[in-house]
């Protein structure tokens, strides 16, 4: 990823020349909610430790990170 080409487009050019170049006019729809219903995602035992565990290998990376 950090390989890859940035953006040739329009909207990156103006974007890296300066964040004031960006119309940012539409940017209040994003902030209301979709005008669909979304379900809450079903919290199963499964889920729950498989996030649990994805929080102990972050947490035992982080910490082998701060004792190099």
């Amino acid at each position: 990823l950090a390989r890859a080409d940035l953006p040739d487009t329009y909207l990156f050019q103006q974007a890296s020349q300066s964040a004031n170049n960006l119309d940012k006019s539409d940017l209040v729809q994003w902030d209301v909610d979709p005008l669909y219903h979304t379900p809450q995602p079903l919290d199963t035992p499964v889920k729950a430790r498989w996030t649990e565990n994805l929080i102990q290998v972050i947490h035992g990376r982080q910490f082998q990170m701060e004792e190099e």
